[in-house]
């Protein structure tokens, strides 16, 4: 009799411990998926994609050449490029923006008038980097010196952002990123500025 208790009780015990280890399994899957949900939720990624993203050795060559050509910083360009292509020459959006610095084809002809730069092939880099940095240098002129508006009229247009100043009463020096009203744009402005803030302090001495 006693031997059968002891058996039973071994049984019983064994029993248990499959229900413990489904409900161990719930609870983890749980915990997972709450926080695939935080991060997914999270306004700020959890690393830079300029940690994810890098540029060939060709297009490292012409950031800097042309950084240095149109007086900009090489972090500054290479965020934006980053930002607008992930450093993909054969990019095009669905609003038609073409190339690695995403360069709208009738904004390029107006850039290759006023700059004298040729715009026959917006997917080759040799000519949309250099297109796209003189417009960046060009809009950051403009916007005397004010890197959220140069930015926001990369991104939206010259003729959006001198509406925004006029229609909201935005002064040169405006630097709220998250009053920008179109929500592409906001993103873009504050993926840029946040790059180019991690690139800065990675190439420090």
């Amino acid at each position: 009799m006693g031997g059968q208790r002891r058996r039973r009780r071994s049984r019983s015990r064994k029993e248990y411990r499959p229900c413990r280890a489904r409900r161990s399994v719930r609870v983890f899957t749980a915990l997972a998926a709450c926080l695939c949900v935080f991060f997914l939720l999270r306004e700020e990624p959890l690393v830079p994609e300029a940690v994810l993203y890098r540029p060939t050795p060709e297009v490292q060559r012409l950031i800097a050449e042309n950084a240095e050509r149109f007086s900009l910083s090489r972090e500054l360009l290479q965020s934006v490029i980053l930002t607008e292509s992930k450093f993909d020459t054969h990019a095009v959006s669905s609003t038609g923006a073409v190339g690695i610095m995403q360069l709208m084809p009738d904004t390029a002809e107006w850039i290759s008038e006023q700059s004298g730069l040729p715009d026959d092939n917006l997917h080759n880099p040799e000519e949309n980097i250099p297109l796209g940095s003189w417009y960046l240098e060009y809009l950051i002129g403009k916007y005397d010196g004010n890197l959220v508006l140069a930015l926001a009229a990369y991104n939206a247009g010259r003729g959006n952002v001198d509406s925004w100043m006029e229609e909201r009463g935005w002064p040169p020096d405006y630097a709220d990123i998250d009053g920008i009203p179109f929500p592409e744009t906001r993103e873009f402005v504050r993926s840029v500025i946040e790059n180019r803030d991690w690139l800065r302090e990675k190439n420090r001495p």
